[in-house]
Order: structure tokens, then C-alpha cells, then sequence
């Protein structure tokens, strides 16, 4: 408002300052015009000096330049043989002069410039009194105004402020002006999804350390056992029991690591174009020896240069979890297959075996955590599919379990859309 009403002022003084020039020389222009040539032999007039700030100076010469008359002779200006008008300065002040030739004489009317801008900032002033008695109550108005519009927004930074660092409900929405409803809604939205990612690590954190609590306590108590062993043979099979039960929880503890890993939304790599037909050939390739040992046909039928967006590592770990349960879940001398196809503008990653497979009523269960089916002889983790699961939903993918048709067994397909 300040800067706003400056500019209107340095406006009003040169718009003013115009129109009294305007005023002025048409004044002076008049004067001159009005007076009446005088005779040669008339001698010289000489006016006082009343007021010699504001009034015109006049002055008269014959046609060879002899004075005539003079209306404040203290004041009196060079004569100026030019006709017309003249804007000169004199004794260190600026005038504005007319001269015109009549009846044979010279006449020269002059006006000091003060008198214009007197005006001129006279008149701007005028102007902007009004404005300047309205900034106080203006500045009022606005202070009140604006504390009273931001009352709901310091009730919600009290509200924000002031609650436990655990307390994730979310903020009342009622009776909030239109301004600050959206930033409200979304810090709502943004706690119900903080809310949400606590209670799942509470829940991982509490299902990791059950779970991880027998097979600890399964490896002390088999430890305590082979130091009592009285015989090399018994501490011997007491070692082999140990290693079994020590790769058990490292397995354990790398799933639940992966697992964590998959259920972050915020992961650093990148998603980008990858050939998904190279990567499960590699996987296939790194998983042959486990095949060996449980004499299981691992089989391959992929095609090259078929490429989905992703994350590869992520994609690395959810095409191992599935060739390792379809080995680790079939008995000895079973096959597993795996393909990449392109259906319906899709890519299809499936893994075939011909296991036992899963009852239709458990293929829901078996995608959460540490759920394994009852009777399973196999030692595992019940970790593999919800990594699977996780990874599958990153990448905006569909996991499908269905039934081997040619024989027993589970098919599990994930597909992705196509680039």
C-alpha cells in the first residue's frame, strides 16, 4: 500500500505539474496578447514590488530596444529577440518567458517555474491526504482480518505440536476454512500412511522375534547336547545336527531381511527397463546345483529381449524365492519348469512343478507371513511367497497360484505389463 500510494503521489505531481503549465502558459500567453502597444516617447513606468514571488513579470521594449515599462524593475529578465516561448534560468531560478511583437514594440511576459510546482505538490498532497488517513484503519482492518482468518491455523499447529510422537489419529477437519482444508486433508492422508507402516513393523518386529526365538532356542539346546557327547560318533552327529539347525536361522534371518525389504515403499533402486528373460535364465543358471542335489529336472523356456520396468534386484529375489520353493517343495526326481511368454499384450513369468502342491481353500494363506501348511515336512521359513507377494504388488504385477492340469503340483504366475 505504501509503495502503491507513493507511485499515485510522483503521478498526481506530474499530472498536475502538467495541467498548471498548460494553465499557466495560456495565462501568460493571454496577458501579453492583452496589453496594448504604448508610444515611443511614453516614459517608463515603474511598479513596486508588492509580491514578486507570485506575479508575471511584463516588461516592454520599443522596436530599436529602448525600455518602455517594467512591472518589478528588481526582477527585470534580459530581453529575448525571439518570438514565442522560452523556458530559461535567471539569477539560479528557473522562467518561463513569452515574447511577441505589437504595434512595433517588444513585449516579454515572464513566470518563475516555483510557482507551477508549488501548485503541482499542492495538489498532489491534496490528493493523497485521503489515502493517508486510510492506512491506519486499512492496517487495522488487515491485522484483524488476518489474525482472525489464522485462528484455525494455529489451533491445528497446537494440535500437531502438542501430541505424542506414537499418536497417529487424524486431525479434525470440521470448521476449517477453505484455505487451509487441503494442507489438513493431506497431512490426514499422510498419517494414516505412517500409521499404517507402523503397525506393519510392529507386527513384522513381533512375528521376526517369535519366530526366531525356536530355532535359536532349538540351536542352544543342540549345542548344550554336543558338548555332553560322550563318543566322536555322537559329537560327530550332534555337529551335523548343529550346521543343519545354524543354516536354518541364517536362512531365516536372510528372509526376514529380504522380507523387510520388500515391504519398504521407498527403495533407492530405480526402476528401470530390464529383460526379464536374461534375468530368470541367470537365476536358473545359479540355482542348477540345488536342483542336482535334489535330483530335480530344472528346465528352461524363456524368450530373449522381453522387457519389463522394475527394480532388478527386487525382480532377482522374487524369481529365486520361486525356483526355491518349487525345488525345495518336489519330491526327488520331480520337474520344474520355468518360462517367460508374452500373452495379450503381457509378459507371463510362471514356475511349474510337480509337487504336492497347495489346497485351493490355503492359496490366500500361504501368501502371508510365516504361514506354512500343516503336514509339510520341508523346513522353511513360510517367508517366500509374501516376499513374493510384496515384490509382485511393487511392480504393480499379478500373482496367480493355480493347479498343474498334466500332473500334481502348483503353477505360479506373476504378470506384468508390457513395455
Amino acid at each position: 500500500m505504501m509503495v502503491a500510494i507513493c507511485i499515485s503521489g510522483l503521478s498526481s505531481y506530474y499530472l498536475a505539474q502538467d495541467e498548471a503549465n498548460e494553465l499557466f502558459d495560456y495565462q501568460i500567453k493571454q496577458v501579453a496578447l492583452s496589453l496594448n502597444g504604448q508610444n515611443q516617447s511614453t516614459e517608463i513606468v515603474v511598479a513596486e514590488d508588492e509580491d514578486p514571488e507570485e506575479d508575471n513579470v511584463i516588461q516592454i521594449w520599443t522596436a530599436r530596444g529602448k525600455p518602455l515599462f517594467t512591472s518589478y524593475p528588481t526582477r527585470a529578465l534580459p530581453r529575448y529577440v525571439t518570438s514565442g516561448w522560452h523556458t530559461v534560468n535567471y539569477k539560479q531560478m528557473p522562467w518561463r518567458i513569452y515574447n511577441t511583437q505589437r504595434h512595433g514594440q517588444l513585449i516579454q511576459v515572464a513566470q518563475p517555474m516555483t510557482v507551477r510546482d508549488e501548485l503541482a505538490v499542492g495538489l498532489a498532497v491534496r490528493m493523497l491526504i485521503p489515502f493517508l488517513l486510510l492506512i491506519p484503519i486499512l492496517a487495522g482492518l488487515i491485522w484483524w482480518v488476518v489474525g482472525r482468518s489464522l485462528t484455525p491455523l494455529d489451533a491445528v499447529t497446537t494440535a500437531v505440536s502438542t501430541r505424542h510422537e506414537d499418536a497417529m489419529q487424524t486431525l479434525n477437519e470440521s470448521g476449517l476454512p477453505q484455505e487451509i482444508l487441503p494442507m489438513v486433508a493431506a497431512l490426514n492422508q499422510l498419517l494414516k500412511r505412517l500409521n499404517q507402516t507402523l503397525q506393519t513393523q510392529r507386527a513384522f518386529i513381533a512375528d521376526a522375534a517369535h519366530e526366531l526365538r525356536t530355532p535359536l532356542t532349538a540351536l542352544k539346546l543342540q549345542l548344550q547336547l554336543t558338548e555332553r557327547a560322550i563318543t566322536e560318533e555322537q559329537r560327530t552327529v550332534g555337529f551335523v545336527k548343529l550346521n543343519e539347525r545354524l543354516d536354518r536361522s541364517i536362512h531365516l534371518v536372510r528372509q526376514l531381511l529380504t522380507l523387510a525389504r520388500s515391504e519398504s515403499k521407498e527403495q533407492s533402486e530405480a526402476f528401470l527397463p530390464i529383460d526379464l528373460g536374461t534375468l530368470v535364465q541367470s537365476v536358473v543358471e545359479d540355482f542348477k546345483p540345488l536342483a542336482e542335489v535334489h535330483q530335480t529336472d530344472l528346465q528352461l523356456d524363456v524368450k530373449l529381449n522381453v522387457m519389463v520396468t522394475g527394480q532388478k534386484e527386487s525382480l532377482r529375489i522374487l524369481v529365486s524365492n520361486l525356483i526355491d520353493n518349487a525345488i525345495r517343495y518336489t519330491s526327488n526326481s520331480g520337474q520344474v519348469r520355468v518360462s517367460v511368454t508374452r500373452e495379450d499384450g503381457e509378459i507371463a513369468l510362471r514356475v511349474i512343478d510337480n509337487g504336492r502342491g497347495i489346497p485351493a481353500q490355503e492359496r490366500e494363506r500361504v501368501l502371508d507371513r510365516f504361514y506354512r501348511s500343516e503336514g509339510t515336512e520341508i523346513t522353511g521359513s513360510g517367508l517366500g511367497l509374501a516376499i513374493v507377494r510384496n515384490i509382485a504388488e511393487a511392480h504393480h504385477a499379478t500373482l496367480v497360484l493355480s493347479d498343474n492340469l498334466i500332473s500334481s503340483g502348483l503353477i505360479v504366475t506373476v504378470k506384468f505389463s508390457s513395455n
